[in-house]
């Protein structure tokens, strides 16, 4: 089904589809439910599908130059393939897992694996709930998430703590910036970034209202233009660096989760949504809710991956 500036690819009804990840070893994009769980992908020449149940959620995956795909998971940072069914924990970054789980995760440009971690309570409650904004209770009590970083010799650190709900990171065209979406507190923040992966000078990129949506994931162009994902927004928004507001995309879903750039040449970028507590009414006003989308005929393509290097 396609619309005003989109194109659903894939009416999955996923409950949270996440992690959008273009991966060019075999022209497919992958993205996971986290929910269901499982890890999908979609061959954009053939239009073959596949899905692999995981044996325990996997929140976020990106390629792993040593084969497969790095990825977040309950059990921590976790080595997956897929296709060949491989499910392998490498290492824990969360001293006490009861109090907070991973989520988002990607690549820097130097091929280290970035992935943040939410509340716990935060999550069961307010990701079961139709309303999210009456859910969100006290926030400074649910401020246990981190970002960690994950380098190419297994080393993990964490470079950013007092975090709700850590979504991204995103890096610009040549990684010296860094942005990093609380969704919870409504805030996105930027960084510079050092040449050993270190994060400093944060200062507040942009600030939301609750009527603008939960900030969440987010993908950069090559015109170092950010993409970011609204959790209950039903659009799609493109900040330039500066945080300027350049345009917004109108979805035919409440719920937009990841944006990222695909395709040969990066040029067609794709958004996983989800519909977390949704009933069968709220389905009928938003049948697409949990599809794998393209939006159409972006202003500029995006920087390409860079796999894991561990």
């Amino acid at each position: 089904m396609q619309g005003d500036g989109w194109r659903c690819l894939w009416d999955a009804k996923a409950i949270i589809g996440e992690s959008t990840i273009w991966d060019d070893r075999d022209g497919c994009i992958y993205w996971v439910d986290i929910e269901a769980p499982s890890i999908n992908w979609l061959n954009l020449a053939s239009g073959d599908r596949g899905t692999w149940v995981p044996p325990i959620w996997v929140s976020a995956i990106a390629p792993r130059a040593s084969g497969g795909f790095i990825g977040s998971s309950a059990d921590g940072f976790v080595h997956v393939d897929p296709k060949a069914q491989i499910y392998k924990p490498l290492i824990h970054p969360i001293a006490n897992p009861k109090i907070a789980r991973l989520n988002d995760g990607v690549t820097d440009r130097e091929g280290r694996y970035w992935s943040g971690s939410c509340d716990s309570s935060q999550w069961d409650e307010s990701t079961t709930a139709e309303d999210k904004e009456s859910t969100l209770g006290n926030l400074d009590a649910r401020s246990t998430g981190e970002l960690y970083r994950l380098d190419v010799e297994g080393n993990v650190s964490s470079q950013e703590q007092n975090i709700v709900t850590a979504n991204g990171p995103a890096f610009s065209p040549d990684g010296r910036t860094a942005y990093v979406n609380d969704s919870m507190p409504l805030v996105s923040w930027v960084y510079d970034v050092s040449a050993d992966g270190t994060l400093s000078n944060r200062r507040d990129f942009l600030t939301f209202k609750p009527e603008d949506g939960y900030p969440d994931g987010m993908a950069v162009d090559t015109e170092g233009c950010i993409w970011m994902a609204f959790y209950e927004s039903w659009v799609l928004r493109r900040f330039a660096p500066d945080g300027t507001l350049l345009e917004e995309r109108r979805l035919p879903v409440r719920r937009g989760l990841r944006p990222a750039f695909g395709g040969s040449d990066y040029s067609r970028l794709f958004l996983t949504t989800g519909s977390q507590g949704f009933t069968a009414e709220t389905f009928a006003s938003q049948p697409l809710a949990g599809g794998l989308f393209e939006i159409l005929d972006p202003p500029a393509p995006g920087v390409p991956n860079v796999a894991y290097a561990g």
